[in-house]
């Protein structure tokens, strides 16, 4: 192959991200290779963003700026697919950075891999780095990272995450994000990316910063969705297992589990706008999964405040949806 095998194109969506992008920006180009692409995708921002998009693309030939009417992230990431010209992809959030030493990481990496993996910085955990818990190298097929599969997918999120990763634009081929789905639309992507790759090189390095503190990111914010877009992207995990030889049982039941945890969180630990009623039917579709209910008993038992997880583990453990919303609100108005 002619030219750099790791030519790359950085695909960033920007939506009210002036506050945040010239970092970015910066981040992506810094070290990288002369023939590095950096689309800055402008998605209708009633802002300053597609201004700067085009302030930076003016200032350096590697940066393009091309902007659409709002579509959200999704939408954005797949204008940034549709004009690519790397012969890799790397996704990065507006408000992140990535971090030093990628760009000369890459040359250990086998070129024939499909996806280049490695690991990621929480601001929110600034001591404690995600990194794949698997030795560095090449891994053909889900089977062949054993244990490290469902860390992976469901407590790192390293695979589930458009970030931190390179994808091999030829493997992605005609791929591209759903853009009806507001949430885990980047989840189902890498689903279906990886049910039609052969190889997954794990990178041991801490290459990416996600900026998680900000009020909109997921842990931070109220919204009820999450069983749904749990239940949607199933099907496409469930085939995926199947086509890689694994049981898909144990990997589904931790999916719904966790989904079920996380919507939890929200509804008890974040303040917004959530009527009862809805408040009720999220908290009963919780109490109903078994599994889920226990570990969600099993959760309050260990919480060192027990007093003042007194009230949901009542509500758990009597299976009262009602009770749980009521006292959600109540906590919020109130306290």
């Amino acid at each position: 192959m002619n030219g750099n095998p790791w030519k790359t194109t950085i695909i960033i969506p920007c939506y009210k991200a002036a506050a945040t992008l010239q970092r970015a920006a910066a981040s992506a180009l810094d070290g990288a290779p002369p023939d590095t692409e950096l689309l800055l995708i402008d998605d209708g921002s009633p802002d300053d963003t597609g201004a700067l998009c085009d302030a930076l693309a003016a200032g350096d030939p590697r940066i393009r700026a091309l902007h659409r009417p709002n579509g959200g992230a999704g939408a954005a990431r797949n204008t940034g697919l549709d004009a690519a010209e790397g012969r890799w992809v790397l996704f990065l959030d507006a408000d992140d950075e990535l971090l030093p030493g990628l760009w000369e990481a890459l040359a250990r990496c086998d070129a024939g891999a499909d996806m280049i993996l490695f690991g990621l910085r929480r601001a929110s955990a600034p001591r404690r780095d995600v990194a794949a818990p698997l030795p560095e190298g090449c891994y053909r097929g889900l089977a062949a990272l054993g244990d490290a599969l469902s860390p992976l997918l469901f407590e790192t999120g390293l695979l589930a995450a458009p970030y931190p990763k390179l994808f091999r634009r030829a493997a992605i081929g005609p791929l591209r994000f759903e853009e009806r789905l507001k949430i885990n639309e980047d989840v189902l992507f890498n689903i279906l990316f990886l049910q039609n790759s052969t190889a997954i090189y794990c990178l041991r390095g801490v290459y990416y910063k996600q900026n998680d503190l900000a009020g909109g990111s997921l842990s931070r914010s109220l919204r009820g969705d999450l069983l749904d877009a749990e239940e949607t992207i199933r099907p496409a995990l469930e085939a995926l297992l199947r086509r890689n030889g694994l049981d898909p049982a144990p990997y589904l039941r931790t999916s719904r589990v966790r989904a079920c945890l996380n919507q939890y969180g929200l509804l008890t630990g974040c303040r917004g706008s959530m009527p009862f009623r809805q408040r009720r039917d999220l908290f009963t579709r919780i109490l109903a999964d078994g599994d889920a209910r226990s570990a969600l008993l099993a959760r309050l038992r260990r919480d060192p405040n027990r007093l003042l997880a007194l009230p949901y583990r009542l509500g758990a453990a009597c299976r009262w949806p009602g009770f749980l919303a009521a006292y959600t609100l109540a906590k919020q108005r109130f306290l």
